[in-house]
């Protein structure tokens, strides 16, 4: 064993690149708190339970070179599907994006300042001991959806009331004791990571959608 484990390997590399190359701030306040009922959203996930998809940060064919060279990384330095699993609505049922959009309503979208006519949602439940690696996004699946190359906005939404153990991760902000509905804009390409080392599932809304003009 070489001490330069515990500081470096090839994934610090690649992050040291990125950083180098980006202008991201290291403050992510809060964007706004949207009006979410989370008992809503958890009978939403019981109805529909048997129709949720199970990710696992691997090798994804609809994903970008950069992003599974992240993923190639972090499954390198221990990140597997015992540890990365989550439940996901929202991405291969095109009618559960039209059920988020009229649960979240029209209110809240004037609050994020986005198209709900152009928006993918994505509900997200993290069991605990499940993790999201450390990564940026490059919104392969909105593109896709829309058949556009228009950089979006990505926010996340918390729906969860925070339970011990729960955390999310904006670059260098770290997130906690939130309450349902606050909501984080992820900037482009910014480094950001979550997890749920807690004792009750973490619920994330995952939006993204382009910015109305102002």
């Amino acid at each position: 064993m070489d001490k330069q484990f515990f500081t470096n390997n090839l994934f610090t590399d690649y992050v040291d690149e990125h950083l180098a190359n980006t202008r991201e701030s290291d403050h992510s306040p809060l964007y706004t708190s949207l009006t979410v009922n989370p008992d809503t959203w958890f009978q939403w996930m019981t109805d529909h339970w048997s129709e949720a998809d199970k990710f696992v940060y691997e090798h994804n064919p609809t994903k970008q070179g950069e992003s599974n060279s992240q993923i190639k990384l972090a499954n390198e330095i221990g990140y597997t599907s015992a540890n990365t699993a989550k439940l996901d609505w929202g991405r291969s049922v095109p009618s559960h994006n039209e059920d988020f959009i009229h649960i979240l309503g029209q209110q809240n979208f004037d609050r994020l300042g986005i198209d709900s006519a152009r928006v993918l949602i994505r509900l997200l439940c993290y069991l605990p001991g499940s993790f999201l690696p450390l990564h940026w996004d490059n919104f392969e699946s909105w593109q896709t959806r829309f058949q556009s190359d228009e950089t979006p906005s990505r926010f996340s939404v918390l729906i969860n009331p925070w339970s011990w153990g729960q955390y999310l991760q904006i670059h260098s902000h770290m997130i906690s004791t939130w309450n349902p509905g606050d909501t984080y804009e992820i900037p482009y390409k910014a480094l950001h990571c979550s997890g749920n080392g807690g004792i009750v599932p973490k619920i994330t809304l995952a939006i993204t959608g382009i910015k109305k003009e102002t």
